[in-house]
């Protein structure tokens, strides 16, 4: 059984790399609300702006600290020390409080799991003896190692395993979470996944793994043994053995290219209706792109941002075609983007593209990109140019928006 939604579905990433680092207008530091309070003060907003799922950070508590040429970080989650709820974005309470309001206006919320690693000098709680079996050492470990290697976990060890159950169930049973966007899944064989979802009681709602390393060289990498060179094939490969989605890598590599002509070139352009609904498209991340500045840590990670100029026809290429469309935070909430983006957004429901909709390539008549998209029936629903020649479909066709030398999008009368 698949866990990718109903085909309908808008995501909105809740959260960026600085939230909790110090000071700045992105950061919750000095505050007296924690972030889950904060967003539990925006669900209407969040709601009004045709978001279907909400993906979460990282849950579990982070102490872990670095500083480098003056600035600092840690403590995003990504290398928690116990399975404690009670984090930097706030408490379990909260986090349980925040949900509710969400699932009261129809809407999802996926947790970011980290699986493939934590931090072993700080475990207080949840102690696994260091070294042992609960640890991969590059020796157990199913995938890639993170960074040296040396907290990978070896996940497939039954202590590693049956408490990762318990805290997934946890998270769905008392807190209400729907489902998972699984960290660095090349680290780690794809059936350890697959058994933490069997394990847990609730069916998952959504789930979309980060298949991001496109070196076809990495000897350790599962998804290299199966599927070889092609990167596009391990990515497809990852979801349809996961049930789940995958991160249009392919997508965001065309995106960074700013050249709208690379566009069709996205997974979520493919020939099967099924590998279009397996892919979640996006332009930035918190690893990828940019964050509000804090002193602390800059701009953010933006270890590969998208070209500012490029990122209003990004987002209208990915809220008007397959695939399931992820909206990065700043990029609504603090950049400005937010009501371009929630008109698109808007356009795509009443037009009722869906994730695995089917379209019409025009790009070999125009410049730039250009094509037609099928709603759910299989109709022409609406049209789309992106940096192209293209002036629209005709007559029964109506302008639905424009940005001036950007894009404009056509919906049928």
């Amino acid at each position: 059984m698949y866990n990718r939604g109903n085909g309908r579905n808008v995501m909105l990433q809740a959260f960026h790399w600085n939230l909790v680092k110090t000071k700045g207008t992105g950061t919750v530091d000095g505050r007296k609300e924690s972030w889950y309070q904060i967003l539990a003060g925006m669900v209407d907003e969040i709601a009004d702006a045709g978001f279907t799922i909400v993906y979460m950070p990282p849950p579990w508590i982070d102490d872990s600290h670095w500083e480098s040429n003056g600035k600092h970080g840690g403590g995003e989650g990504y290398f928690w020390r116990d399975f404690d709820l009670d984090s930097r974005y706030g408490t379990k309470k909260q986090l349980i409080e925040l949900i509710s309001k969400l699932h009261e206006k129809n809407i999802k919320v996926i947790i970011d799991l980290v699986t493939n690693h934590r931090d072993g000098a700080r475990m207080q709680k949840d102690i696994w003896p260091y070294p042992g079996n609960s640890w991969a050492m590059g020796i157990r470990d199913t995938g890639g190692t993170f960074m040296d290697g040396k907290y990978d976990l070896n996940i497939e060890d039954p202590a590693v395993h049956e408490r990762f159950g318990a805290a997934l169930t946890e998270l769905m049973d008392e807190c209400g979470v729907d489902g998972w966007r699984w960290d660095y899944v090349w680290g780690y064989e794809v059936n350890d996944v697959v058994a933490l979802i069997k394990d847990t009681a609730k069916t998952e709602y959504f789930s979309v793994g980060e298949y991001w390393q496109d070196s076809p060289n990495m000897k350790n990498d599962p998804m290299v043994e199966r599927y070889g060179a092609d990167e596009g094939a391990r990515i497809l490969g990852w979801a349809r053995e996961s049930c789940g989605c995958a991160f249009d890598i392919i997508l965001k590599r065309a995106i960074n290219s700013a050249d709208p002509a690379n566009l069709k070139k996205g997974l979520n352009l493919r020939a099967d209706a099924e590998e279009r609904s397996s892919v979640v498209t996006f332009v930035d991340n918190h690893d990828m792109g940019g964050s509000p500045a804090c002193p602390a840590n800059d701009w953010g990670q933006r270890c590969w941002p998208c070209p500012p100029h490029f990122k209003s026809k990004a987002y209208a290429f990915i809220l008007t075609m397959p695939g399931t469309p992820c909206i990065y935070w700043p990029d609504h909430f603090d950049w400005g983007l937010g009501e371009e983006i929630k008109k698109l957004i808007g356009i795509r429901k009443k037009a009722g593209i869906v994730s695995s909709s089917g379209w019409i390539d025009l790009t070999a008549k125009h410049t730039g990109f250009a094509g037609i998209v099928l709603n759910s029936e299989g109709k022409e629903a609406l049209a789309v140019s992106v940096g192209s020649d293209y002036t629209g479909p005709g007559n029964g066709w109506e302008k639905a928006a424009e940005k001036s030398g950007e894009y404009t999008v056509w919906i049928k009368s």
